[in-house]
């Protein structure tokens, strides 16, 4: 798929881009690990870890249209790097609830697991709009993963 896209923009450039230029950023991409931004977290991780990163990275694709996992962008949640240790509504810029800004939890391992299961359970009337995460091996992969990607080394 990835060579069929090569050429077509390579030989069907679009009026806004060029498409050799987009070319060149496949070929370049494909270069460097396939575009895994992860790969080098991976690589540090033994095999049992990386499967583990893995299934957490999986269970972490629905946040990713609220939350920015690696970066400080502000999306309809808040940016999700530096979580682990941080109280609750500690982004700058982000509406929280008055709830959540009012709670006391820190992010940890055992905050984000009740959290992911029951967020109003957690921290009844805040904003958190999700569907319970109910599988409890799917919550510690990605927790694991969480803590990997969102810059403090995992501790469990």
């Amino acid at each position: 798929m990835s060579l069929r896209l090569f050429s077509f923009t390579l030989f069907f450039p679009g009026p806004a881009f060029p498409g050799w230029m987009v070319g060149v950023c496949l070929v370049a991409c494909l270069g460097v690990g396939g575009c895994n931004p992860y790969s080098e977290i991976r690589s540090e991780l033994s095999p049992a870890d990386q499967m583990r990163f893995d299934r957490g990275l999986r269970s972490a694709t629905p946040c990713w249209s609220c939350h920015d996992l690696t970066g400080d962008a502000i999306k309809v949640g808040p940016p999700l790097l530096g979580l682990f240790g941080q109280q609750a509504g500690f982004v700058k810029g982000f509406p929280y609830s008055p709830a959540l800004r009012a709670s006391r939890v820190v992010w940890e391992s055992g905050t984000l697991d009740r959290f992911l299961v029951d967020p109003q359970g957690l921290i009844p009337r805040n904003r958190m709009l999700s569907a319970p995460l109910v599988d409890s091996q799917s919550r510690t992969d990605l927790i694991f993963f969480l803590r990997l990607v969102s810059g403090r080394a995992p501790a469990d």
